[in-house]
């Protein structure tokens, strides 16, 4: 199967590389360079080194303890992502790490990757299965762990309508260590060794607390109250601008909105829709003082803003994405409004509803009323920071995945 897999890939990559070519040359794919580090291997690394890949921030976010406990047991680390964005972060929070793009999942370009890096362990975290990688690795005996592993209910489907595909891919796993229990049974069902298999937690519930917001980022929004709207997709930015004019207009003239949107590359079009609304817009990266709503066009700000606002909306859940962070805004002590699409975020839903910092809404009318319902409410954030001691408790994926990693790269040796 890995044979007709790898030959279909090669074919469509020389069917498509005139288009990919004249998109190249045009700059459809970011800086060029960027692209040419997808088409060259990894670079050179001491043996026994271990190989981490996050698909981009939130990711990064979630490997990046992982990675510090790494280079704190003094292990030889090198990090992939799949977006400029995930790279950019990495790059912040490690800036000693070797941190690049992901080679292409291509026969020969991933092997030569393992080999010259001598990769003892890949970690792939959540739901990043290269079925090129994978078999590359076993075939030199490298050892692969899923860490975090997760697998939405929205893409559970597909993965089970494939698992002729799948199943031989998921067997030649070392470790899945699954987020949750339900997790671990869905990559048990899917053809991944069950005595391979075990729970260790969700990464994010270790990342560092955010720090204090700077005075830059404190200075170029200005004075608030703010209501923002964290990791927005399209249609949510409208619903929030919608529910924010009402809110000024019958209880909060002075508040403003900030809008971050998950995808960067959407700024452009946010900044249209909050000015089709007749609103005056601003961008965080320009200095946005005197703008109604502020649109953030910078990466690794998000929990600083959560910590500045008075009320929160996270995304991806109105637009049916399935959700994003829901704890990073009550780990700043803020409660959470978000709608009702919050399929990948399950474990963390089941862990904050309890502790009464979750608020959900169906729909964009939804959301006004409960906007509303919290701005007249001062103790609207209490819960939330009531919560931080709670959440203490749920620590701890970092140090099992580890575990597995030391072990693997233990047993390699």
């Amino acid at each position: 199967m890995i044979r007709l897999y790898e030959a279909v890939v090669l074919i469509l990559v020389l069917i498509a590389s005139p288009l990919w070519l004249a998109a190249w040359l045009l700059g459809a794919f970011g800086p060029r360079g960027s692209v040419l580090q997808r088409l060259r291997p990894l670079p050179r690394m001491p043996e026994g080194t271990v190989w981490v890949h996050a698909a981009s921030v939130g990711e990064a976010e979630a490997a990046a303890p992982l990675l510090s406990a790494l280079i704190a047991n003094q292990v030889h680390v090198i990090a992939t992502t799949l977006t400029l964005t995930g790279r950019a972060r990495l790059r912040a929070r490690l800036p000693r790490l070797p941190v690049r793009l992901m080679p292409l999942d291509l026969p020969g370009l991933v092997s030569r990757s393992l080999a010259r890096a001598q990769v003892a362990v890949v970690v792939l975290i959540e739901t990043e299965l290269w079925p090129v990688l994978i078999h590359a690795a076993e075939r030199r005996g490298t050892r692969v762990i899923v860490a975090g592993a997760r697998i939405s209910d929205r893409s559970f489907p597909r993965y089970r309508w494939l698992r002729a595909f799948f199943a031989p891919l998921l067997e030649r796993l070392h470790r899945v260590g699954a987020r949750s229990e339900l997790d671990r049974q869905r990559f048990v069902a899917l053809g991944a060794r069950a005595e391979r298999c075990s729970v260790v937690g969700d990464l994010k519930l270790d990342r560092a607390a955010a720090p204090e917001p700077s005075a830059a980022l404190a200075q170029a929004l200005g004075a608030g109250p703010f209501v923002l709207g964290g990791s927005t997709h399209a249609g949510e930015e409208e619903a929030l601008l919608a529910a924010w004019r009402h809110l000024r207009s019958q209880a909060a003239p002075e508040l403003r909105l900030v809008l971050a949107p998950r995808h960067p590359e959407r700024v452009a079009d946010v900044l249209k829709t909050v000015r089709r609304h007749g609103a005056r817009a601003g961008l965080r990266s320009e200095g946005a003082a005197d703008a109604e709503v502020v649109v953030v066009d910078t990466v690794g700000e998000l929990a600083s803003l959560y910590a500045l606002s008075e009320l929160v909306f996270v995304g991806g859940t109105l637009a049916h994405v399935g959700g994003h962070n829901l704890l990073e805004p009550v780990q700043a002590g803020r409660v959470v409004v978000h709608g009702p699409y919050t399929e990948n975020q399950r474990t963390q839903e089941a862990l904050l509803a309890p502790l009464g910092v979750l608020r959900r809404v169906e729909n964009a009318a939804g959301l006004e009323r409960e906007l509303a319902t919290l701005w007249a409410d001062p103790e609207r954030n209490a819960p939330a920071r009531a919560a931080a001691a709670v959440l203490g408790e749920h620590r701890g994926a970092t140090e099992r995945v580890l575990a597995l990693v030391l072990e693997a790269r233990r047993a390699r040796a």
